[in-house]
């Protein structure tokens, strides 16, 4: 079997509490959980620590880029190793694109050099809008940034979603700058299949559902070799995007296709 750590989205259970969304890690055998840096904030880092070492799990943080000053200092003070971040910001309304990557530059070598940052990493995501839709343009901002502990989330689904053949193209791009995962899977909404019933999102690449792991348009038995050829260890965190009450079922079911194809511990 692989070595990847399992973990899951917290953004995906916004009413939950923190103890019923550890609850569920500690079914799924997850070793850790992504908890977005407003929320940790909002429940207050002690609580959070609390809950997290009763477990022993660990905490990833994730934020918009517009929150990575919040974003590391939650990491700080849960000693989370990485922060997820999603796009909102690197490019400006007021900047070119070389300005606006410069800028971004700047804010994120100031942050990963701080002092007591230097066991912190920052992946970014790739989006289904926005600079990070391209896995060209993601390239662009790891290029700029130009730090070792700077790297990439990737996830396949997302760039389904945008219209992207997430793998191999997009894989073969980012491969060698994967920090993290995101995991889920999706296909094209059908009415007459799915029905009316389930939560339709509206992406760049047309109307989809997500769908268990293996069985929507991404090759996730294809790339879960590739991933174990390839070597990759890093951790792969659970996002599907379903109704609250098929989320934790959803969960369950990810979770056995991963460790079956003998990606996650």
């Amino acid at each position: 079997m692989g070595g990847c750590p399992l973990g899951i989205n917290s953004g995906e259970f916004p009413h939950w509490p923190v103890e019923k969304i550890c609850d569920l890690a500690v079914t799924l055998r997850a070793q850790f959980i992504e908890f977005s840096a407003k929320r940790m904030a909002a429940e207050g880092f002690e609580r959070m620590s609390k809950e997290l070492r009763s477990r022993n799990l660990a905490v990833h943080v994730n934020c918009a880029t517009s929150e990575l000053a919040l974003a590391f200092s939650a990491a700080r003070s849960l000693g989370s190793p990485i922060i997820v971040v999603f796009d909102d910001a690197v490019e400006r309304a007021d900047s070119s694109r070389t300005g606006s990557l410069e800028a971004f530059r700047r804010t994120m070598i100031e942050l990963l050099d701080q002092p007591g940052h230097q066991g912190i990493r920052v992946a970014m995501e790739n989006s289904i809008i926005r600079i990070t839709r391209q896995p060209e343009d993601l390239l662009a901002i790891v290029a700029a940034v130009n730090h070792s502990r700077f790297g990439v989330n990737y996830d396949p689904d997302n760039y389904y979603n945008a219209g992207i053949e997430g793998f191999p193209y997009a894989y073969e791009l980012v491969k060698g700058h994967i920090f993290h995962m995101h995991a889920k899977d999706s296909t094209r909404f059908i009415p007459h299949l799915h029905g009316d019933k389930g939560r339709v999102l509206h992406r760049a690449g047309g109307n989809v559902v997500c769908v268990p792991l293996g069985t929507g348009a991404v090759n996730w038995t294809g790339l879960a070799d590739r991933l174990r050829r390839d070597g990759y260890a890093g951790p792969i965190s659970l996002e599907p995007h379903n109704l609250p009450e098929e989320m934790a079922p959803g969960m369950e079911q990810d979770a056995a296709f991963l460790r079956l194809v003998g990606l996650v511990v």
